[in-house]
């Protein structure tokens, strides 16, 4: 989804929208992205979840899916194309489980911001913001635990 032209917009407001959440600081994923992996890895602990096997050779701690993460061990998790899932619900609940109480979890679409947003309000996500870099939507919101 994100081609080379795309990447350091994407990257920034990504990061515009960690930072707004609080969550810039600790343990971070990027689920389905290769690349948004490796350009937020710089400066920070990033684990890429979900690639392809040819993406994840490039990433040698890349993990097949959240299984192995405990529930609240990441500070934020950004996430690519849930706007297009058919199991978005089951999808941003586990999304969620990983993340710590109060942290951030960050959305990455393709257009479709209204239905972005709604995804993540019926997530139970509070603190909503939505960000455009091109055609990309970047939705955030807070994670709360109850």
């Amino acid at each position: 989804m994100l081609d080379g032209l795309f990447v350091t917009p994407a990257v920034t407001a990504v990061t515009e929208a960690l930072v707004s959440a609080r969550a810039d600081e600790g343990k971070l994923a990027v689920v389905g992205n290769a690349k948004l992996a490796s350009a937020l890895g710089k400066p920070r602990d990033v684990v890429a979840v979900g690639l392809s096997a040819r993406a994840a050779k490039k990433h040698p701690t890349a993990l097949p899916d959240l299984s192995s993460l405990d529930a609240g061990e990441l500070a934020g998790l950004i996430g690519v194309d849930v706007t297009t899932r058919d199991d978005w619900e089951a999808t941003l609940r586990e999304w969620s489980r990983v993340i710590r109480d109060g942290g951030a979890l960050v959305l990455v679409d393709r257009g479709r911001a209204a239905e972005a947003s709604r995804r993540a309000l019926c997530a139970g996500l509070t603190e909503l913001e939505q960000r455009h870099a091109g055609r990309l939507v970047i939705t955030s919101g807070l994670v709360t635990h109850l």
